[in-house]
């Protein structure tokens, strides 16, 4: 009965299966935003105020489908900055996609999930406390197609850190992330300006080895799991948008909240755009 069951559920995926000839398609975007962020959320110390530079981008060149951002922090060099002198002061991730379809030559498509991918992300940074951070995290991604919105990028990948602080998770296979970024256009006036929602969804869950972290020097305690959920409402005309965010955080880092850290702390954020 299992097996029959087995080969119901099989056939019906792949009768969901789209095998059209596979469309390639070409995009590039490059943006460099201005933020103030307050409220920051620090899984070691207390909240943390800033105005720093973020350079990212989205690029899509056939198979290949690539999303990268690098934060700068204090980019003033201010004595008012909570990341003055502090490192690590640069932070990124580095997402390259390599469409499945596109290797196949079909349309992989099942249900609202259009494309496929193998997806691979580095998050590092430039600390100089046992080698700072460098994650390597593998796995399959996709675009879920949403009504009203222009995209939903989804990613589920394997996490493996071969720095991370001299924590117990370097040079293991530690947990998965489940990632989700979005936008959306909610309003465009007749003078040209629009207004867009965008943001992003970072879940991490069975992180075992980042649950053996302890810090006797501020009380913290790891967890195997952490939420990120950055909302943003932007208003733009052509390449020019400002906007403002909110950003809410639950075991930041795989950091347990304390009364020494902000782990689970919210930031608000006002931003400055231009796109290339």
């Amino acid at each position: 009965m299992k097996k029959k069951i087995l080969i119901i559920i099989t056939v019906m995926c792949f009768s969901q299966l789209s095998m059209a000839k596979y469309e390639p398609w070409n995009y590039n975007m490059v943006q460099v935003s201005l933020f103030e962020g307050n409220n920051a959320a620090d899984g070691t110390r207390e909240s943390v105020d800033d105005i720093y530079v973020e350079m990212e981008g989205f690029h899509r060149y056939k198979l290949l489908d690539l999303y990268w951002f690098t934060d700068f922090f204090d980019i003033l060099n201010s004595n008012d900055s909570d990341m003055h002198k502090v490192k690590p002061n640069i932070y990124g991730e580095f997402n390259p996609r390599i469409s499945l379809d596109g290797l196949l030559g079909k349309d992989l498509s099942i249900g609202r999930f259009n494309e496929w991918f193998l997806s691979y992300q580095l998050d590092y940074d430039n600390g100089n406390y046992k080698g700072g951070l460098r994650r390597h995290q593998l796995g399959i991604g996709s675009y879920f197609d949403l009504e009203k919105f222009d995209y939903v990028r989804v990613n589920l990948l394997g996490r493996y850190a071969t720095k991370s602080y001299g924590k117990p998770n370097e040079d293991r296979l530690d947990g998965y992330l489940f990632n989700v970024a979005y936008l959306a256009p909610l309003y465009k006036f007749e003078n040209g300006w629009s207004i867009v929602y965008s943001g992003w969804v970072d879940y991490v869950f069975g992180a075992k080895e980042s649950k053996k972290y302890n810090n006797s020097w501020n009380n913290t305690s790891g967890t195997d799991n952490s939420l990120q959920w950055f909302n943003q409402l932007k208003l733009q005309i052509d390449n020019f948008a400002v906007s403002t965010s909110i950003k809410f955080n639950h075991n930041f880092t795989e950091v347990a909240s304390s009364s020494s850290n902000s782990s689970d702390s919210t930031q608000y954020i006002l931003g400055v755009h231009y796109k290339f």
